[in-house]
């Protein structure tokens, strides 16, 4: 059968047939066109080979306007800075920073100094002409820098050269009343990071939870702006809290971030390169700014290979010497009736098909030409519904398809390459498919795998990192449905003697700094349907007095209000699902008496009254006949009843016995440590009781405490006995929280992810032992095609050309049988020098034993120094991906670094196939 013929076969299957019921469905039946920056096929360059001479520099021009200060010392901290005059801020004129400034000034109608920012011709077109004012580049804008310790004036920088911003403490300054700007010295430390650090900006009112932390009054929230940056040494989230003199400050600080980030963006997209791998240099050639010169060189007209490999490596272009002379005496030579044989150069119009065919994507070339019936028109409509069904396994919708490929169409009737590499580039090609179906969040609780954090209020490790509510923002943004709240007694201010405490979040009596319980949840309140409109649970961790514990249950009402679930949705001894409970509030907190009024229910299960009576959940208990009796103590108890209540489908008990009643009240949760759910693992009986208990019954699971570094364990053996809260380490990226972010990208991070059927469906009895009731083992051949990386960022510690190898893994199969030995390493051969286009080619296929429920696959693209020895290996970028989320065909894979922040401009493009014998 021909392809147009098969095609039209298709097209006539309706597609509601079972015919077409075997393809993946995609993720978004009607996705926004979002096309991802990386190479084209052939793109033109902008103008810089005119950019490439060198003019004078002109003058650097200063700023030496005086601005107003504050007057009045913040609220709530005694040890605040005092502040002077409005005339206090003109003498800080001499520069701090020795970086080069950008030349020429203008005045702004409001009498500012500014610098504008010349960018390419080409640029212009989707830039506005740019302006930082010019004290960004000389003096330093003065601000108030304020965290727990102190308040301190800064003069904070920008660096247009290199995209970042720089700041340092300000010098002493006697003002006219002789009282000082500041009461600590000067220093030479300059701290400094690059507008792509920044992951989150926060203004005003948008900014009142780090403001109320801080004890800041309100009056400064037009003033306040916070900047949560990653810092690129230590490997964390840092925390930039400022207060501007003025709301005219604000704005310039404010507007020049937005312009900083703006611009970065653009010419990343022009250049198509990380702008982080360019030198100052270039940077400037760039902006259409010439390094400061004393003398003047002549304009060159042509372009000599040395010029040509300069220009490389300034781009930050790690490809190999000879590949890129060979280009250049191909375009040489093509020309060379043209060029004055005695330059040997390239004049602009050559300098751009020099480029074009750098950039040239012969991989995707290839694909295109396999998939047209008649290369030499392109590839029509027919051909990319071949390419669409059969090919990338994608869902059968006519109105789909028509407009997808009228989206990309860029010439009469056929599309380019370059058509063709848009699209997978585009939201059209997501290499996640979305699982979610109609009715995916009506079942049950216990039904789903529930995205959990421990720790959730730390931002390092266990012991002495720091708490902070940046902890909690962070974990909702990334869609944790599961958030842990370690709540202790704070210091009365008023009165050191008092037991009346404010309430505090921290990690126990280690060295970690605390935060206000009232504004953890206020963040919370904030930030908690985000990413997810499911409900969030709150795990009370109490270790404070009953006053406090009275305090933290008026907060929780105040501030979460009618979304806190206080009682029962209906009298079910079920628990709701998570299509029920949208937009609200659990709380999980220990029950004080779990044998009170146990009622057993037609289901088995057991269900209490809301009465309840102190319990400490450290009491033992001695079975006597079958009848138990509590061994009482005259401790106080830990939970008050109050907080009890709140536990209304969460009630917290100590584990005992699975056989004992409380372990069947359909409300009950066991947390337990690693080492606790380990040992009972290895027991038979044990475990199977276990995989019971969770088809109806939550357990949490919580890293062991000896983990001081926060590291993760491997949560799919949890998973695979069905346990639904498998809390993380989200502060530590390693491999146990690598497969905890894949397992919900399916949800598009929604937080509940529906169990697989074997582990919701009852255990059947047989004798006096359980059976399990198990899938079927199967048999999933995969095949999985590294063809090609794009752009891979170098290491932050080298300059050497990138010499690029990746490693592919799976993980939590039962068997993987690789269809060669060689396979069995995971790893392809080294490209080396070249972290531009590297391609491999190389395909690693073979069969899975087992279930592909709970099977992920993982990348990691790493370069080597050594070649021969393959010694000194640098892991470049890195994506976990469980193998039944990901769309099978040809897709690009968008990298993490090593800290779990996408690298932007890398992607690694592969084949995945796989299918069931």
């Amino acid at each position: 059968m021909s392809l147009a013929s098969e095609l039209q076969q298709v097209r006539s299957i309706d597609s509601g047939d079972e015919g077409s019921s075997s393809i993946n469905t995609p993720s978004d039946s009607t996705p926004s066109l979002l096309r991802r920056i990386s190479s084209p096929i052939i793109s033109d360059l902008p103008s810089i080979f005119s950019h490439l001479r060198s003019n004078d520099s002109e003058p650097m021009v200063k700023n030496s306007s005086g601005k107003s200060i504050m007057k009045r010392v913040l609220s709530g901290n005694k040890s605040s800075d005092s502040f002077g005059s409005s005339n206090s801020i003109s003498s800080v004129t001499s520069p701090v920073l020795d970086k080069q400034s950008i030349n020429d000034s203008r005045v702004a109608p409001n009498g500012e100094d500014v610098k504008p920012l010349e960018v390419d011709s080409n640029i212009t077109k989707s830039i506005d002409q740019l302006k930082i004012p010019s004290i960004f580049q000389t003096d330093g804008l003065p601000l108030l820098k304020v965290s727990h310790k102190s308040k301190k004036r800064i003069l904070l920088f920008i660096d247009l050269v290199n995209f970042s911003f720089l700041w340092k403490l300000a010098p002493n300054i006697a003002t006219s009343n002789n009282k000082r700007l500041s009461m600590h010295g000067s220093s030479q430390r300059v701290h400094e990071f690059t507008v792509d650090d920044i992951k989150f900006v926060y203004t005003h009112e948008k900014g009142t939870n780090y403001r109320e932390e801080l004890r800041i009054s309100k009056e400064f929230e037009t003033r306040w702006i916070t900047l949560i940056y990653f810092n690129q040494k230590k490997g964390n989230l840092k925390m930039l809290h400022l207060i501007a003199d003025t709301e005219h400050d604000f704005k310039r600080l404010n507007s020049a971030i937005t312009t900083m980030k703006g611009l970065r963006h653009h010419l990343a997209t022009e250049f198509l390169v990380d702008l982080n791998e360019l030198d100052e240099a270039h940077m400037k050639m760039i902006l259409n700014r010439e390094i400061p010169i004393q003398q003047k060189s002549p304009t060159k007209e042509y372009l000599t290979f040395s010029d040509i490999l300069k220009y490389a490596r300034r781009l930050g272009i790690s490809i190999n010497k000879s590949y890129l002379e060979s280009i250049f005496n191909n375009v040489f030579e093509a020309h060379s009736d043209s060029v004055d044989l005695k330059e040997k150069g390239l004049n602009f119009e050559q300098f751009k098909e020099f480029v074009s065919i750098l950039k040239r994507r012969d991989d995707i070339l290839t694909l295109w030409e396999c998939s047209c019936t008649d290369s030499s028109f392109g590839m029509n409509q027919l051909d990319f519904e071949y390419f669409y069904l059969r090919v990338q396994h994608e869902k059968y919708d006519s109105n789909e398809m028509d407009s997808i490929f009228c989206q990309f169409l860029t010439s009469d009737g056929h599309w380019t390459a370059d058509d063709l590499n848009s699209y997978l580039l585009s939201s059209y090609a997501n290499p996640i498919q979305n699982i979610e179906t109609d009715n995916y969040f009506t079942y049950p609780l216990t039904d789903y795998y529930i995205s959990s954090s421990h720790n959730t209020y730390l931002t390092g490790r266990q012991v002495g990192g720091d708490s902070s509510i940046d902890g909690y923002v962070r974990a909702l943004q990334r869609g944790c449905r599961c958030i842990e709240i370690d709540i202790w007694d704070g210091p009365n201010e008023e009165d050191a003697d008092s037991t009346d405490h404010e309430p505090i979040v921290n990690h126990g009596r280690t060295f970690t700094k605390p935060i206000r319980f009232a504004n953890v949840v206020k963040t919370i309140q904030k930030f908690a349907f985000i990413t997810s409109p499911y409900p969030l649970i709150l795990s009370l961790e109490i270790n404070c007095s009953p006053l406090s514990q009275m305090k933290v249950v008026k907060i929780l009402k105040d501030t979460l209000g009618a979304s806190l679930v206080t009682s029962t949705i209906d009298d079910s001894s079920t628990l709701p699902s998570p299509e029920t409970l949208k937009y609200k509030f659990l709380i999980k907190a220990k029950k004080t008496s779990p044998f009170k009024d146990l009622i057993e229910t037609d289901e088995g299960s057991f269900t209490t009254s809301t009465t309840t009576t102190s319990y400490s959940e450290d009491n033992g208990v001695k079975p006597i006949g079958k009848t138990f009796s509590l061994r009482r103590k005259t401790k106080a108890p830990k939970v008050i009843d109050q907080v009890s209540e709140l536990g209304v489908y969460l009630q917290g008990i100590k584990f005992r016995n699975f056989s004992l009643p409380e372990s069947k009240i359909y409300n009950h949760c066991f947390s337990l440590s690693e080492k606790t759910i380990n040992k009972m693992m290895k027991d038979e009986v044990k475990k199977t009781s276990l995989d019971k208990h969770n088809r109806k019954y939550f357990v949490r699971v919580y890293p062991s405490g000896y983990r001081v570094t926060s590291s993760n364990f491997n949560p799919i053996k949890y998973w695979e006995h069905g346990v639904q809260m498998v809390a993380t380490n989200w502060q530590t990226y390693d491999l146990g929280q690598q497969l905890n972010e894949a397992m919900f990208e399916g949800v598009n991070k929604k937080g509940y992810v529906l169990k697989p059927a074997h582990l919701r469906k009852p255990i059947i009895k047989s004798s006096k032992f359980f059976k399990m009731f198990q899938p079927a083992s199967k048999t999933i051949r995969f095949s999985i095609s590294i063809i090609s990386a794009h752009q891979l960022s170098k290491p932050k510690d080298t300059d050497d050309i990138i010499s690029p190898f990746v490693s592919c893994e799976i993980i939590g199969a039962d068997k993987v049988n690789w269809d060669s030995p060689p396979m069995e390493l995971g790893r392809t051969k080294v490209i080396t020098d070249n972290g531009f286009n590297p391609i491999w080619n190389e395909t690693f296929s073979g069969t899975i034993t087992g279930s592909l429920d709970l099977v992920f696959v993982k990348f990691v693209v790493n370069s080597v120094s050594n070649v021969d020895k393959m010694d000194d290996v640098h892991p470049l970028g890195l994506l976990v991906a469980k193998l039944s989320y990901l769309k099978q065909g040809y897709r690009y894979l968008y990298l993490n670094d090593l800290f779990g922040e996408q690298l932007v401009y890398s992607s690694l493009f592969v084949k995945i196939t796989y299918d069931c014998l």
